[in-house]
C-alpha cells in the first residue's frame, strides 16, 4: 500500500480539501489557486472514502476542518497519520478552542490555522509548514492564545473522539443527546465515557467534568 509521498520542496504543491460546507471549500480552493504555490487536487465533505482519495491524489497536504458531521477533524488526523504517517495535516477551523489545539499539537498536525485568516496569511502559513523547519505553524489569532496560555505538564491522555464527548458532556449533555449530536449510537458513547473514566480513575461523571475543567482540557 502505496503512502503520500514525503514533504518536498516542489512548486506547485498538492492540496486535498476536506469541509463539509461547499462554499467554504470553494472559497478555499479559489484562494490557493490564485496562487502558483498550489494545486488543490482534490475535496471531500466527511470521512467517507478519504483514506481512498488520498490514496489516489497522494496530495503534499490535506487542509482539514474540524467540525464534520460524523467523525470530526481531530479524530480523522490520528486515524490518518497513523495510517499515513508522512502526511501533512494543516487543521483549518472556526473552532480554536484551547482544547482543540492543545489536541491537533499532541497529535502531531502540521498547523493549526483559523478560518479568520487572509488569504496572503492562509498561502504564507501553508508554504511555512511544507517547509518543516517548525512545526507546527499557526494562524496569529491561535498563535496569540497559546502565548497567553501556560504549557501544559502532561499530555492529554485521551483520544480525540474522547476528548469530543469529554467537552460534551462538560455542556451537561445526556448520553443520548451527545449520540444524536456526534452520529454515534449510546452504547458507543458509553463505552467512551467509561474509557475516560478508567482513564482517569474516576466513578461519576460530575468528577469527570471537574478533572476536565481542572486540567484545562474544555
Amino acid at each position: 500500500m502505496k503512502e503520500p509521498s514525503p514533504t518536498q520542496a516542489k512548486t506547485p504543491i498538492t492540496v486535498l480539501l476536506v469541509d463539509d460546507h461547499d462554499v467554504v471549500r470553494q472559497g478555499t480552493r479559489e484562494m490557493l489557486h490564485r496562487s502558483a504555490h498550489f494545486s488543490v487536487v482534490g475535496e471531500a465533505a466527511n470521512a467517507e472514502g478519504l483514506s481512498g482519495l488520498i490514496q489516489l491524489k497522494q496530495p503534499d497536504l490535506v487542509l482539514l476542518d474540524i467540525n464534520l458531521p460524523g467523525k470530526n477533524g481531530l479524530q480523522l488526523t490520528e486515524e490518518l497519520l497513523a495510517r499515513f504517517p508522512t502526511l501533512n495535516i494543516v487543521l483549518f477551523s472556526a473552532h480554536c478552542e484551547m482544547q482543540y489545539i492543545r489536541k491537533a499539537q499532541q497529535l502531531g498536525v502540521a498547523g493549526f490555522l483559523s478560518k479568520t485568516i487572509d488569504e496572503r496569511t492562509l498561502c504564507a502559513k501553508l508554504l511555512e509548514a511544507m517547509q518543516g523547519e517548525q512545526r507546527p505553524v499557526f494562524s496569529p489569532d491561535v498563535a496569540e492564545k497559546l502565548a497567553k496560555e501556560p504549557r501544559q505538564s502532561a499530555p492529554n491522555p485521551f483520544t480525540a473522539r474522547e476528548q469530543e464527548i469529554l467537552i460534551q458532556l462538560a455542556q451537561g449533555l445526556s448520553n443520548q443527546d451527545i449520540a444524536k449530536l456526534l452520529c454515534l449510537s449510546v452504547k458507543t458513547v458509553d463505552s467512551h465515557i467509561a474509557n475516560l473514566m478508567k482513564k482517569t480513575g474516576l466513578n461519576k461523571r460530575t468528577l469527570l467534568v471537574a478533572y476536565a475543567f481542572e486540567h484545562g482540557l474544555v
